[in-house]
């Protein structure tokens, strides 16, 4: 067993897409690009900046609280425990007054079973 640094510290700071405030580790980045993770750490007032999903993607919050948007613009509270679930094309954005930690899943094809699967699929909320 290993034990690695997954704070914000070790992470690469975000700035793309007019992002602010947002450290990411990455976690895994397989080969072929069919499935990436990694970990967002945004601080207080950062913000992942509204851009477009190249595949599907998962962002589940661990800790604290903010706002997600998807294709629509309107704005959802999202704290930890929740998903927030973007189709390939979607446009989104996250952003959070106090601070936010979550892990980010992309995947070409997600196990229609899996949360990022079923939203797609079924629309869920």
């Amino acid at each position: 067993m290993k034990i690695v640094d997954a704070s914000p510290a070790s992470g690469l700071e975000l700035t793309a897409f007019g992002s602010s405030g947002v450290r990411h580790v990455r976690v895994h980045a397989g080969t072929t690009g069919a499935v990436s993770t990694g970990v967002m750490h945004l601080a207080p007032g950062g913000r992942i900046g509204r851009h477009v999903a190249p595949v599907p993607q998962a962002l589940i919050v661990v800790a604290g609280e903010g706002h997600v948007s998807g294709a629509d613009g309107v704005p959802h509270p999202i704290a930890a425990g929740q998903a927030a679930c973007w189709s390939a094309g979607e446009d989104h954005e996250t952003w959070t007054g106090s601070g936010l930690t979550a892990f980010v899943v992309e995947a070409e094809a997600p196990h229609p079973a899996g949360i990022l699967g079923r939203a797609l699929k079924g629309g869920e909320d």
